[in-house]
């Protein structure tokens, strides 16, 4: 049940707050006044798509918030397994910026569109004008079938899209496989060459880094040599006269010689004394390091020919030996394919095959189960329509065979005779405004009965009747509410008198600017709202008369 609406720069609503109650709820209001936009800010909340224009003109953000409870925890799971806090109260709200991406939450979390459509599909559904188009639209059609259908109906119909898709995939490897044929020996012999050239390589983990450090430190022999010459003639070298191993002598001399007189320097002694050690150890090591370098031509050639056997390999298949490896794997599969592709392209028509043959059966349960649901579809919604006044309706769902799909083999199109001894004709070429409102009115009220929503909308439900017929559509609208909290944006007084709560908008000017608020009206107001939609802007006794009959009926 939605309790509540903020809407704040929304259009021409600047602040507008709104609470809801169980029942039927009623909205009217002028043409212009902002009835339809209400219900634009409560769908782009609930996850349509918003663009920038709809922020309200001066305003840098616009801000929606809808409230409902979940009063029997319906969606308390799902909200725990994405992380919401789960609560009796939904918080959803949409803030739309202009200079940066839109925001949804639910309860404080952000959320993704997918994950908001879930939630807000089992708490409202909204009806407006634009429906009656797409229940004219065969695919949607058939989606509203499936809906109808038990947990076997929807898995199975999960478990066909699914093999279809896979069928999809492999016909096409297949046919790409066929075109292959004709320049199967050439591919053969271009991966010939490559797996050779990669094979004789013999390339191992090694010759990723160390023929390169061990190639780079040959071709810079010379200058490793000199460097290393020079640091041992500093540290110890008799022709320098000032080398390092003299002159931490004369310091080591030096400080001795102060400990006579002062412990405290013994630390600093003891300290001079491992430095002096050390220096003479790595004297050593650098000599033996000299020692041990051992220039050889030949070792050389023979680093710099591998090098570039390699870097000449990973320019042609990979960046790494691993790289390489992996592409000579997969080169090789190719190849053995290619070598027994006979009976490769053999196999892979047997597994299409298979799959088609596994997927037909499946689709043939799916016909089972739309032809069963359709029947029962076809009767309740006959029983809707007579009483919604279309007396002598007929419904029909034609079920025709088509090409195998992800959906199934079933081609789907409702068909409807309004008049005794008219044929059936689809909805697209037989139905008038008003009928396909009310048509539409019937599938709502057994889609909610089907799927337990909590709150339903109709905006403009009331187009195309008047009279008797559009008493009857309030009397529909009144006993659905009963179950199911009504929101109903009308302009017809037999609808609007039936109302436990009447909101009226308004629109003002302030300035030159355009305001639009909304009002919670008293039984006052109700009769003088309702006499205005009776007898128009010059509101009469008489209007005012039939207007509190009606309230009081």
């Amino acid at each position: 049940m939605l309790l509540e609406l903020n809407i704040k720069n929304f259009a021409i609503i600047e602040d507008l707050r709104v609470e809801f109650e169980k029942g039927l709820n009623v909205i009217t209001g002028e043409t212009g006044s902002g009835k339809s936009i209400i219900i634009d800010a409560l769908s782009i909340v609930l996850g349509q798509r918003a663009t920038k224009d709809i922020i309200k003109t001066g305003k840098d953000y616009a801000f929606i918030e809808a409230i409902f409870t979940d009063e029997n925890n319906i969606l308390s799971d799902f909200l725990i397994q994405n992380n919401i806090e789960a609560s009796e109260v939904i918080i959803i709200s949409k803030e739309i910026k202009v200079d940066r991406p839109s925001i949804t939450k639910i309860n404080g979390r952000t959320v993704t569109t997918s994950v908001l459509s879930k939630i807000t599909s089992k708490l409202i559904d909204i009806f407006a004008q634009h429906e009656n188009v797409s229940l004219m639209n065969v695919q949607n059609q058939k989606k509203l079938i499936d809906f109808f259908g038990d947990e076997e109906h929807v898995k199975t119909l999960k478990i066909l899209g699914e093999l279809v898709e896979e069928i999809q995939v492999l016909e096409s490897n297949y046919h790409s496989n066929l075109e292959l044929e004709k320049d199967k020996d050439r591919e053969m012999d271009l991966l010939k060459y490559q797996i050779e050239e990669i094979n004789s390589a013999n390339l191992t983990i090694e010759d990723d880094e160390k023929v390169e450090s061990e190639f780079k430190m040959l071709n810079n022999i010379s200058h490793i040599s000199n460097s290393i010459n020079e640091s041992i003639n500093i540290i110890n070298s008799d022709y320098n006269s000032a080398n390092i191993e003299d002159l931490l002598d004369t310091v080591v001399v030096n400080i001795s010689d102060a400990l006579k007189f002062d412990d405290e320097l013994e630390s600093t002694y003891k300290d001079l004394e491992d430095i002096r050690y050390r220096l003479k150890e790595i004297s050593s090591s650098l000599g033996l390091y000299l020692s041990a370098i051992d220039y050889s031509e030949e070792r050389y050639k023979t680093l710099e020919d591998r090098l570039n056997t390699v870097n000449n390999l990973k320019k042609k298949y990979g960046n790494t030996v691993l790289d390489i490896k992996e592409y000579l794997k997969k080169v090789s599969n190719r190849l053995s394919f290619l070598e027994n592709y006979e009976n490769e392209i053999n196999k892979q028509r047997e597994e299409i095959e298979a799959l088609k043959d596994k997927s037909l059966k499946l689709a043939l349960i799916i016909s089972e189960s739309r032809k069963k649901i359709s029947k029962i579809l076809e009767k309740d919604i006959e029983r809707e329509l007579r009483e919604l006044n279309i007396k002598n309706a007929k419904f029909k769902i034609n079920i025709s065979k088509k090409e195998l799909s992800k959906d199934g083999i079933d081609g789907i199109e409702f068909m409807i005779s309004t008049n005794i001894g008219e044929d059936y004709k689809s909805f697209s070429k037989t139905a008038s405004g008003g009928e396909m409102s009310r048509i539409m009115l019937g599938f709502k009220s057994i889609i909610a009965k089907k799927d337990n929503i909590g709150t339903l909308i109709f905006d403009e439900i009331d187009t195309g009747i008047s009279g008797e017929t559009a008493q009857i559509v309030g009397n529909k609208i009144k006993a659905l509410s009963r179950d199911i909290q009504i929101i109903v944006i009308s302009h017809l007084p037999q609808i609007v008198s039936l109302g436990d709560v009447h909101f009226s908008i308004r629109k003002e000017e302030r300035g030159n600017v355009t305001f639009s608020n909304i009002k919670k009206l008293n039984e006052e107001e109700r009769v003088l709202e309702l006499a205005r939609l009776i007898g128009g802007k010059d509101i009469t006794q008489t209007a005012l008369r039939v207007a509190k009959e009606m309230l009081e009926k």
